[in-house]
């Protein structure tokens, strides 16, 4: 059975995410963790807009927690009250013990049903954690909605990137563009690393791009690169196998097709951006456009579809002068940007001109974005032309690192860390994960 939410045009999900979400909340938000099974969670049904739920402080609320189950498109639209209880009893029961702690007067409010909580019971330890990590990622990913107001679950504040640690080397103010992509590589291998997690850290600092992939975990600590790697593989393989068949001017079979879907949804669970319209025409657009590097008007592009593009592309990994394309959200931008930005500063540019033409920022709250920026980068958002930028410095960086020597003639850069222990050559996606905890 699933969870339907009848404002998001019927939007459905699993229940086991719907019950994941709803522990996830009572984890980070409730006053008593330990009582998800068993206590209420405020329905705080509102038309207002997302971020002044928030504002509100009613983080705590499956009003909120509803909001960020939907695509972004829904965010800023009522997503609980009667019609939702009643279509989903089966999850969710209403209680009238709940009362404001302010005003003592009741509160409308529901608990998770015997049913929603014997299926969870029945689920194995592996299923379990999986849909967990789908619902901590919708608190983690860039939180998408239709208006410009600032979305903050975790704790955000202004960050100047150099203030504490400066680069090894700034380059020549009319150096080439390259020149301070180098520069930036140099400075992310020297620069000192904390993981962290709702901006507190997470073990032992670390330093080199290869200690910093090794560190890397999503949603959540516990959720490692080896553990990330096992739930992404199989969407590579199969985002493989139907690429190939595009570069190859074939359409896809039914099951092909069937399998695009799949490998769409699962890959927005995964980092955590729920998308409205995944549909085989959507999906096929969007491979294409990453392939090939035209895309058709009204392709999907935002910080769910990037990842997709990023993935769709990963093939031309294998392939002499390939141009697979990096992932361009928030997080990755803001690490990209911040330091392109410190290093441009420094050597004395005071304006982009024609400088890394195509890229911009992606809005971003949460951990240490936004960050400040001294040159006016443009915007770019939901823009093709940015995520092909964000590919040609993807595959800048892993060239450097994979063929950068020292005065000795020694590589410069370790090489990659590969699941269960080898090292390899660098690639996009190990470029990628690094960039996106940098830019946390």
């Amino acid at each position: 059975m699933l969870v339907q939410f009848p404002n998001a045009a019927n939007y459905l999900i699993p229940r086991g995410l719907f019950i994941a979400a709803w522990k996830v909340w009572f984890k980070r938000f409730s006053e008593d963790p330990a009582l998800w099974r068993t206590g209420a969670m405020p329905l705080r049904a509102s038309d207002g807009h997302l971020s002044e739920l928030l504002a509100d402080g009613h983080r705590f609320s499956l009003e909120v927690a509803g909001r960020l189950l939907v695509p972004w498109n829904y965010r800023n639209q009522r997503q609980t009250g009667d019609e939702f209880v009643t279509l989903n009893a089966h999850v969710v029961t209403r209680v009238s013990d709940l009362k404001d702690p302010e005003t003592g007067e009741p509160i409308p409010a529901v608990r998770l049903t015997d049913q929603a909580l014997d299926f969870w019971d029945r689920r194995t330890f592996i299923e379990q954690d999986q849909w967990m990590n789908y619902a901590e990622a919708r608190i983690q990913a860039d939180i998408e909605t239709d208006s410009d107001a600032p979305v903050i679950l975790d704790d955000a504040g202004i960050e100047i990137i150099g203030a504490d640690t400066y680069p090894p080397y700034v380059p020549d103010k009319d150096a080439p563009d390259e020149e301070f992509v180098r520069a930036l590589v140099a400075w992310i291998d020297e620069d000192v690393h904390q993981p962290m997690y709702q901006r507190k850290p997470v073990g032992d600092a670390v330093s080199s791009w290869h200690d910093r992939l090794t560190r890397f975990f999503w949603p959540k600590p516990r959720n490692g690169y080896a553990e990330f790697m096992l739930s992404a593989s199989p969407l590579l393989y199969y985002g493989g196998v139907l690429a190939d068949r595009v570069r190859s001017g074939l359409e896809w079979t039914e099951t092909e097709s069937q399998y695009a879907v799949k490998v769409a949804r699962e890959l927005f669970d995964l980092v955590g951006t729920p998308q409205r319209q995944v549909t085989v025409e959507n999906v096929r657009k969007v491979f294409e456009a990453a392939i090939g590097g035209k895309p058709e008007p009204g392709t999907k592009m935002n910080s769910g579809w990037t990842f997709l593009a990023a993935y769709a592309s990963a093939t031309l990994e294998r392939q002499v002068n390939g141009e697979p394309l990096m992932a361009w959200n928030s997080r990755i931008a803001t690490s990209v940007i911040s330091r392109l930005d410190f290093l441009l500063t420094e050597a004395g540019v005071s304006e982009l001109g024609d400088r890394f033409p195509g890229l911009g920022l992606v809005p971003g709250w949460g951990g240490t974005r936004p960050r400040q920026y001294s040159l006016q980068w443009p915007s770019g958002y939901r823009q093709w032309a940015c995520q092909y930028a964000a590919g040609r410095i993807g595959r800048q960086i892993r060239d450097i690192l994979n063929h950068e020597v020292n005065a000795r003639g020694q590589r410069k850069y370790r090489t990659m860390p590969l699941v269960g222990g080898d090292r390899g050559p660098w690639t996009i996606r190990g470029v990628e994960l690094v960039l996106f905890q940098d830019g946390y």
